[in-house]
């Protein structure tokens, strides 16, 4: 299955507005149209999920994705980073080589989107991606 395919696996949910996977290097692997995860932002989040500093600047900072910033609501260190917009929100998990980053909008549930983001990214990290 190709990287686009799984993008669109992850939008047919219903849970999933827009979604993307990107290396920890911060180049795009795939994602959905429209959606466009710059190298800055994604490296933002793996330092975030890497480094408790970096992290303790996103309640200041915000999650930037997509040119859109949301306002942070919480992290794992080195898992997840979940942020939430006035319509919506984006859920980030971290695998050992990428990022699977989605968004969702109201009436999408903020928790059917971590389940399906997070079940995705259990799988790249069974298949040690």
């Amino acid at each position: 299955m190709t990287w686009d395919a799984h993008v669109h696996e992850l939008l047919k949910t219903g849970n999933v507005k827009h979604a993307a996977i990107v290396g920890l290097d911060g180049g795009t692997w795939a994602a959905s149209d429209g959606f466009t995860v710059s190298v800055d932002e994604a490296q933002t989040l793996v330092r975030a999920l890497d480094d408790q500093d970096e992290a303790a600047m996103l309640p200041k900072r915000g999650v930037i994705v997509n040119k859109t910033p949301y306002m942070y609501l919480r992290h794992e260190d080195g898992r997840n980073v979940f942020g939430s917009a006035k319509t919506g929100g984006v859920c980030v998990t971290k695998t050992s080589t990428a990022l699977v980053i989605a968004t969702y909008e109201t009436p999408m549930s903020f928790q059917a989107c971590i389940c399906d983001v997070e079940k995705f990214a259990d799988y790249l990290i069974s298949m040690q991606l």
